[in-house]
């Protein structure tokens, strides 16, 4: 995928953004040590972010941690679920497959995709792209939406913190 087709995505607003509290590490631009990833629909409909990691973002000289490639696969994902289905959730399971590291200074496109919803899960998949189109790490996931006695109690919100986001909750998913 060249950086033209990443170009070509449309910017998606994230609703959550504008929260006081709200700092993830991901996506937030108020987290000033964060990724501050914008994300994107994408020509072919998945949910996408275009990410350029720096020197304090190395395990070795040049080579992006693979923990922060994990944060964006993650991201990318749950993301999608929240864009698409208009809910939060947390992972429960996410895998990845490294078919070739990450470079520091170099765009990369995370693309990623809604492929089930089961047993009160949610399936995803994403790809990182280098841009040459080649893929450089394939992953997938699981999330579990977050219930509102989770979001009082793990996010601390108040009642009109509550009151702002409750539409995000509760959500039931397919057998």
């Amino acid at each position: 995928m060249s950086t033209a087709l990443i170009r070509a995505g449309e910017p998606i607003e994230l609703p959550w953004l504008d929260e006081p509290e709200f700092r993830c590490f991901g996506c937030s631009p108020e987290n000033p040590i964060g990724l501050a990833l914008a994300m994107l629909r994408l020509p072919d409909g998945r949910i996408g972010a275009e990410a350029t990691f720096g020197e304090y973002h190395t395990s070795y000289p040049g080579v992006v941690h693979g923990g922060l490639v994990h944060v964006l696969v993650d991201e990318v994902m749950g993301d999608a679920l929240a864009i698409e289905h208009g809910l939060l959730a947390f992972s429960v399971t996410l895998r990845t497959k490294m078919l070739l590291p990450l470079r520091v200074g170099v765009p990369y496109l995370a693309a990623a995709r809604i492929a089930r919803a089961a047993g009160g899960l949610f399936h995803t998949e994403a790809d990182v792209l280098g841009p040459d189109g080649e893929v450089h790490v394939m992953a997938s996931a699981a999330y579990r939406p977050i219930r509102s006695a989770q979001a009082r109690d793990l996010m601390g919100l108040d009642d009109s913190g509550y009151a702002r986001t409750r539409h995000y909750f509760d959500h039931e998913i397919g057998p």
